[in-house]
């Protein structure tokens, strides 16, 4: 019963993380930037420098060094807290919003 209850407590939290972290209503050819705007900045910040979310640039940002494939992997499997967006964004579409979360990064 108490396995039970854990279950369907961290389900309606992982839904409360996906409902808080952006939507699925994107444009098939949405820019990084489109992207990043709708999924990422309520947990991330609209400046990228953290909330919910890590900072990714700026003071506290640990992502600065990392490659390309890091935020694509990141993006797509979740990493710590953040859920995995693999169901939600087309693989495109997580190249482009890694691609964005870099250059403004200054890469």
């Amino acid at each position: 019963m108490r396995k039970g209850i854990l279950g369907a407590v961290a389900v309606a939290a992982l839904a409360l993380v996906m409902a808080a972290c952006g939507g699925p209503d994107l444009p098939d050819d949405a820019t990084g930037e489109q992207i990043y705007v709708q999924m990422c900045a309520r947990c991330h910040g609209p400046d990228l420098r953290g909330g919910t979310g890590v900072a990714l640039v700026g003071e506290g940002a640990t992502s600065i060094d990392k490659p390309e494939r890091y935020f694509v992997q990141s993006i797509y499997a979740g990493i710590g807290r953040m859920p995995s967006f693999r169901r939600t964004l087309s693989d495109d579409q997580i190249l482009r919003v890694a691609r964005y979360i870099m250059q403004q990064q200054g890469r």
